[in-house]
């Protein structure tokens, strides 16, 4: 078996996530499933504000909104200086569509001037009532073509597959790894 240390014992992580519709905490969950028998590790929901300094680093996850990730976790991830730091995501798009790579860039962007784990995005189900609202939005504020697209792609939003979430945790798995090195 794998082991980091640090001057306690094992490696310590914690895993902080905000989700909306348990998409986002079911990638939490996978993630914290493959390395809970490597690290240390604690899971947290962004609501509970959780300290991180006892951890010798943080995985912070959330959904996507409006091309980055949705304010809460935003705000929480302005907080955290001088930790490794790696970042994860669902959005009602998937990840190799268009959409996805600027989202992609976007968390790069994120994670620019801090120790890096990397970032991953997972398809996510979009929530119908912000369908709802999306069908709902008059053209001043948003054009009938791009309306139509959003509508388009929610509608075909889908959960992320387990094989998806196994890939994301297993991206950090190996990400965490290489601090050893």
């Amino acid at each position: 078996m794998y082991w980091l240390k640090n001057k306690g014992g094992l490696m310590k992580g914690i895993i902080i996530y905000s989700s909306k519709t348990d998409n986002t905490k079911r990638m939490a969950e996978k993630i914290y499933e493959a390395l809970k028998d490597e690290y240390e590790m604690t899971i947290k929901n962004i609501r509970d504000s959780p300290d991180i300094e006892s951890y010798d680093f943080v995985l912070l996850g959330g959904w996507v909104d409006r091309g980055t990730l949705e304010t809460q976790t935003r705000k929480y991830l302005e907080k955290i200086k001088n930790k490794k730091l790696g970042l994860f995501a669902t959005l009602g798009a998937m990840p190799d569509s268009e959409h996805g790579r600027k989202v992609i860039k976007n968390l790069e962007g994120l994670l620019r001037g801090k120790e890096s784990l990397g970032q991953y995005i997972c398809p996510g189900l979009v929530d119908p009532k912000m369908i709802e609202k999306l069908k709902g939005i008059k053209g001043v504020i948003v054009p009938k073509k791009i309306k139509e697209k959003m509508i388009d792609t929610s509608l075909k939003s889908r959960k992320a597959t387990e094989e998806e979430l196994l890939k994301a945790a297993n991206y950090f798995a190996k990400n965490i790894k290489h601090l050893a090195n």
